[in-house]
């Protein structure tokens, strides 16, 4: 048994690349060596308490701090802007940004010279109207060590916010929060590592600018002259000073690199939040004992829905305030877009939409009164679950008390009160999802969606959640939409079943008429059943995939149809049945699967469309079914429905 850390001969690099990264190595650290090896250390602290050196330290401190502070106010919008909104000439603005990175310092200082001196594009202009003159001043010295020094705050903020899902602030759009408050209570919370990070890498490269500072603001002892300056003029009178501040100067930049740990490169952070006890395992979700209601001052109204949908997603929906629709359909449907329509997160389609008697369709997500609730619940990481649950609520400008006060009361209501303090990586996944319900709930929604709520949750977790948000969905005054791939979910939950294809309602009705009488093969398929388009003929139906389906009461011939087969009703047998079927195929068994205490056996024929039969283990057995035994499938007339299309 090998030991863990432990290099074998397997693992190690290839001489041929290890020898090119020692010499690097060695490259990068020989200089740093020698002025190590050739520092006074007897004179250092001297050379350090040097008049010179003080002033020196203390005009680069007040430097490198305003350009950080200049970087902040500029570069944090800009990284904003460059990560999150599309616009012509995007590429032109990012190349802007990085070409002080890669501009030689000097040139960098001619062209602020250029730009903002005294015969420069904007230096009279400045002279004459504020009387302010940058070269040769001390503001000159910031303004050069943040044109070289910013790039590296917004490179690394982009790259932040990049690895931001819009998901959060898009929910926290829908829970009331405006564009600007997202961003200072979300966004920037959010990405406060990579701006740390990119915060520190400013400040330390403002602290050694040299090249721009010294073309476009002088190297003026007290006014200009920093320490990188200050460095070059003792290395032609006093080298042994020169190399003491040089030192100075790496070990703060040393110390900045240690402090950042990697982030700068993108790499991981190994600290994790520690779980709380019980975090990992999901707790029964109690029954709800009805407490008192949450007071709500505002929207005790009901209300309800009409939206007209265009784009991608054209259809018109109504429902009744108290509604619940389970919104049903295949990958690409147009599910999703639906939801976000109705946010107006998406250019995809656009909704007309009416709550109540407000026209919304003008106003922006935040202001819709519409919460959404993701698959992944979207709770804010920084954030205890009850400061989430009182995010909207305090987006709508509720005191912090009584948002404190109803979101407890909601978090009650949905059984993880006491789970209040936790952060979401302390709660297990069903704990979060009815933390993320109860932050939708507690921001007054007037239309509810989620997008497959329960999709991430085990078959336990995800039945003590729909019990919760079946009880909660009740006395809701709203309408509710749900995406859903389950059966039981839309089937238990909703009141109506809307069924989308390729962005159009294909069946609108009851979970009932739905399941009796499904219109699309694909929630057919989802219910279990068997599912054949065809052509009607006299007989019965005359199937796309090939072969004929003898029914009863088929609809008029040449009506595009569906042929309905529940798998209990697909007979299998190993010699060709005589009897009654009126169909009958040969084929072949191509997979078994359990079913609960049945088996789902899939049959493949050159005569039919694949089918599904569920039979018992005991019939499985004595039949001797396996893959690839040649079977008889048969179906009697009367088990068929035909649904006209």
């Amino acid at each position: 048994m090998k030991r863990a850390g432990v290099r074998t001969a397997s693992t190690r690099p290839p001489l041929i690349l290890a020898l090119p990264a020692l010499l690097a190595v060695a490259f990068l650290t020989l200089p740093l060596l020698g002025i190590l090896v050739r520092t006074e250390w007897g004179e250092l602290a001297d050379h350090l308490r040097s008049p010179g050196t003080v002033e020196a330290l203390k005009l680069s401190l007040v430097v490198s701090f305003w350009a950080l502070g200049l970087s902040l106010l500029l570069g944090v919008p800009l990284a904003w802007l460059l990560a999150r909104v599309p616009f012509p000439g995007k590429a032109l603005v990012r190349s802007l940004v990085l070409l002080p990175m890669v501009l030689p310092p000097t040139v960098g200082g001619v062209a602020l010279l250029l730009a903002f001196g005294r015969r420069g594009l904007l230096g009279p202009w400045l002279e004459s109207t504020f009387g302010v003159v940058f070269p040769f001043h001390t503001s000159g010295a910031v303004i050069a060590a943040t044109f070289v020094a910013m790039p590296f705050l917004v490179i690394s903020l982009e790259g932040a916010l990049g690895g931001l899902r819009p998901r959060y602030e898009e929910t926290a759009a829908s829970l009331g929060a405006s564009p600007v408050r997202v961003f200072f209570t979300v966004t920037l919370p959010m990405v406060a590592p990579g701006l740390i990070a990119g915060a520190a890498l400013t400040w330390a490269r403002a602290l050694g600018e040299f090249g721009a500072t010294i073309t476009f603001a002088g190297n003026l002892p007290g006014t200009t002259q920093t320490l990188p300056l200050q460095v070059y003029l003792l290395l032609q009178d006093e080298p042994e000073a020169a190399t003491s501040v040089s030192l100075l100067l790496l070990a703060i930049a040393m110390g900045v690199l240690i402090a950042l740990r990697g982030r700068w490169t993108g790499a991981p952070s190994d600290r994790r939040p520690r779980p709380a006890p019980g975090a990992g395992r999901e707790e029964p979700a109690p029954v709800p004992q009805s407490p008192p209601a949450p007071a709500r001052p505002k929207d005790t109204g009901r209300w309800a829905l009409h939206a007209e949908v265009t784009g991608f997603t054209r259809l018109t929906l109504d429902a009744a305030p108290g509604t619940t629709i389970a919104v049903v359909g295949p990958n690409g449907a147009g599910k999703t877009t639906l939801l976000r329509a109705l946010l107006g997160l998406t250019p995809r389609a656009h909704a007309d939409l009416r709550l109540g008697d407000e026209d919304v369709t003008t106003l922006p997500p935040h202001r819709r009164h519409v919460a959404w609730v993701p698959q992944d619940g979207a709770l804010f990481p920084h954030m205890s679950a009850l400061a989430n649950t009182a995010y909207g609520l305090r987006a709508q400008g509720v005191g912090r008390a009584e948002a404190r006060r109803e979101a407890r009361t909601w978090l009650d209501r949905l059984g993880v009160g006491p789970l209040a303090h936790r952060r979401p990586s302390q709660l297990s996944g069903g704990q979060a999802q009815r933390v993320a319900l109860a932050r939708a709930l507690a921001a007054r929604p007037r239309l509810l969606v989620l997008d497959e709520p329960l999709a991430a949750l085990d078959q336990t977790t995800r039945a003590h959640v729909r019990h919760t948000l079946r009880t909660h969905l009740t006395g809701f005054g709203g309408v509710c939409l749900i995406v859903t791939h389950d059966p039981v979910e839309a089937v238990s939950l909703a009141d109506r079943v809307l069924v989308l294809d390729e962005g159009r309602a294909l069946q609108d009705a009851a979970p009932a008429e739905v399941t009796r009488h499904p219109r699309s093969p694909w929630v057919a398929r989802m219910l279990g059943r068997n599912a054949w388009p065809g052509t009607a003929t006299p007989e019965g139906l005359a199937l796309d995939g090939g072969g004929t389906l003898v029914a009863t009461d088929p609809p008029p011939p040449g009506t595009p149809a569906l042929a309905i087969v529940a798998p209990e009703s697909v007979a299998v047998h190993r010699e060709r049945p005589a009897g009654s079927p009126r169909n009958v195929w040969p084929g072949t068994v191509r997979e078994i699967t359990a079913s609960g205490s049945r088996l789902r056996v899939l049959i493949t024929s050159d005569r039919a469309p694949d089918l599904v039969a569920e039979i018992t283990p005991q019939s499985a057995a004595e039949l001797g079914l396996a893959d690839g035994v040649s079977v008889w499938a048969s179906v009697k007339a009367t088990e068929a429905t035909i649904v006209p299309l």
